[in-house]
């Protein structure tokens, strides 16, 4: 379907002055509209305090942990086998998948797929972890192609848990049900560096070469086939929010964070050439001053795409435009990494994360997806929202699904 720009819309990105070219929309690839099932409600995250550079005082992101399921969770092979409706990809097997899901692969300032461009659009799928199949019809249900999967360790930050089988035969489910619904999965890693240090540990000069191996090298235990000959994985994204050098509780200095990247995105290029593999979306890039040399690391030529955040004014009206416009410059993809619309209190004038009502959140919702469309930057590859869950329409929660019907629709 095409997406289209009511007035409404064009008034609120008006407001934020860019001043740049208006580029053709782009389509969604859309899926078979089906029903889905209800998630478990979850307790709503507060209200967070601010999170980036010039508009934002505190290091706080709106992420919360997401709650431990009990121990005897859903098995792997009910997960597969479940599979939503009938889909053009069959049941997981031993077998490789079809070639439905064939690598995504960098077209110059796109992705591509079986030799088609692939307009990724996604969400994540933060605490429906045990709950895949009807994740996946959700994300169906909302036109989406891609799940990401980002805090999705069974026990939040805690290293040991980090190449658990708890949370990686949970994450192997997740990817295979997935693949039987024909959607791809995005792998984010963050969690990785918060548990490193959360465990006293330097985090960017710790090698994670080990850490990525593992996930390269594992054999799913539902499907059989290794992660890095997986075409269901689009993307790995590294560590994205990482905190700013010269910011409360910086992780390492500029060039610390600099040669993590690119030791990092080496690793993973050797570990898995197939499989795409990019910094993670960049909080702060509004502030000149906040030591990430964003420019180093999104020109690394293992860098797959340059990746940032929208969650505050600045966000949207710096960030954006600089980094599209720099990337095209360099003749690489960006990505719209991660917004949010959540339902709760602003926190500022700067804040585009909480709205006080679903129309609110909604006309939020349809400036992104605009972003997304190249309405009035150049078109990224595609975009992730944070959350798409079908959970209980509470003062705080950043889940959309059909408790805020506007919204849900905006994202259709």
């Amino acid at each position: 379907m095409i997406r289209t720009v009511s007035a409404a819309t064009v008034v609120l990105i008006a407001t934020v002055a860019w001043g740049a070219t208006t580029f053709e929309p782009s389509h969604r690839l859309t899926a078979a509209p089906q029903s889905t099932g209800s998630g478990t409600a979850t307790a709503p995250p507060p209200v967070g305090t601010p999170t980036h550079g010039v508009e934002h005082r505190v290091q706080q992101s709106i992420h919360t942990p997401e709650p431990i399921p009990p121990p005897a969770g859903p098995t792997p092979t009910a997960v597969a086998t479940a599979t939503p409706s009938p889909t053009p990809t069959s049941t997981p097997s031993p077998s490789p998948p079809p070639s439905l899901s064939s690598f995504v692969t960098v077209c110059g300032t796109a992705l591509c797929a079986d030799g088609m461009r692939f307009d990724e659009r996604g969400a994540t799928a933060y605490g429906q972890y045990g709950n895949a199949v009807d994740e996946v019809a959700l994300a169906r249900r909302a036109n989406l192609n891609t799940l990401e999967l980002v805090e999705f360790d069974t026990q939040y930050h805690t290293l040991s848990d980090t190449e658990s089988s708890a949370t990686w035969d949970r994450v192997d489910a997740f990817i295979a049900a997935a693949h039987a619904g024909g959607l791809h999965v995005i792998l984010n890693l963050s969690e990785y560096g918060q548990s490193l240090q959360a465990a006293g540990q330097p985090p960017v000069t710790t090698d994670w070469g080990p850490y990525l191996s593992f996930i390269a090298n594992r054999v799913n235990t539902v499907t059989g086939v290794r992660y890095a000959d997986d075409p269901t994985i689009a993307m790995v994204e590294l560590w994205g929010e990482i905190p700013a050098p010269d910011y409360p509780n910086p992780v390492g200095t500029t060039q610390q964070i600099t040669d993590f990247y690119s030791r990092s995105l080496a690793e993973w290029r050797a570990d898995a050439p197939n499989i795409l593999v990019s910094s993670g979306g960049f909080s702060y890039i509004n502030d000149p001053n906040s030591g990430i040399d964003w420019k180093t690391i999104m020109a690394d030529p293992d860098n797959a795409a340059c990746d940032v955040e929208v969650n505050s004014s600045a966000d949207l009206s710096v960030s954006v435009p600089s980094v599209s416009s720099f990337c095209r410059a360099l003749g690489k993809p960006w990505f719209l990494a991660a917004w949010s619309s959540c339902f709760g209190a602003s926190r500022g004038t700067w804040d585009l994360d909480y709205w006080s009502s679903d129309a609110a959140m909604a006309a939020h919702a349809r400036v992104m997806v605009n972003v997304a469309d190249g309405v009035s930057v150049p078109a990224p590859f595609g975009d992730d929202f944070w959350n798409i869950g079908d959970t209980a329409a509470v003062t705080g929660t950043c889940d959309i699904g059909p408790q805020f019907p506007l919204t849900f629709a905006a994202i259709e």
